[in-house]
């Protein structure tokens, strides 16, 4: 679930427990990590929403929400939009990974994209009809055995990769560009995982957003 301030709470007392043992210098990193979660994080202005890894809440908050989903464009950062109206469990999918510590900051690298599927959805054996998602994207260097899978409708994986590549083109992602991916639509991720029925409010395979 989206983070909260709150939750900062126990690993700072804990942390302050930790420089008091062995002192700041080797706790840098530990700080570090404590004040850049990862948890997922929902941004509002003017009546509209997204999603974002907490890795990634500076460079969203850079533009307005609209500006981030219509233009692709936030700041320095070039924006790859999920929409969950139209793929609920691929955006459940991204949201449980960025909670798991997946990056929403990805970079571009195309010609892992087989090795990367391999690696991630090689010995996934769908229960429900459906196919194996992973996240980080195939196409990323993140991507690969370290990746998240969940199964989803196979129209979502068809909808997914149009959007991933008219996204791509959209914000001008080149090879070995950085690119930020947000969910839109949050309010659909789906809340539970795929058991066969397609429960998308928008039902279409060509999603070149």
């Amino acid at each position: 679930m989206p983070r909260t301030k709150s939750r900062l709470l126990l690993p700072v007392l804990a942390l302050a427990g930790v420089v008091a043992y062995v002192g700041p210098a080797a706790v840098i990193d530990t700080v570090t990590g404590v004040f850049e979660s990862r948890d997922p994080v929902l941004i509002e202005d003017e009546g509209h929403q997204l999603l974002v890894g907490g890795d990634g809440e500076t460079k969203a908050r850079q533009c307005t929400v609209l500006v981030a989903l219509t233009t692709r464009r936030c700041g320095d950062a070039k924006v790859v939009v999920i929409d969950a109206a139209k793929m609920p469990f691929i955006a459940r999918n991204i949201h449980l990974a960025w909670g798991e510590g997946q990056p929403s900051i990805l970079t571009r690298n195309s010609a892992k994209q087989a090795a990367n599927r391999a690696a991630a959805c090689g010995k996934f054996v769908p229960k429900n009809g459906g196919s194996c998602d992973e996240y980080s994207f195939a196409t990323t260097d993140e991507g690969g055995s370290g990746a998240r899978t969940e199964e989803v409708p196979l129209r979502e994986q068809r909808c997914q990769g149009g959007a991933i590549s008219a996204g791509y083109a959209k914000a001008k992602v080149g090879q070995g560009d950085s690119f930020l991916v947000v969910i839109a639509s949050p309010a659909q991720v789906a809340t539970a995982g795929f058991a066969g029925a397609d429960v998308a409010d928008v039902q279409v395979e060509q999603c070149a957003l």
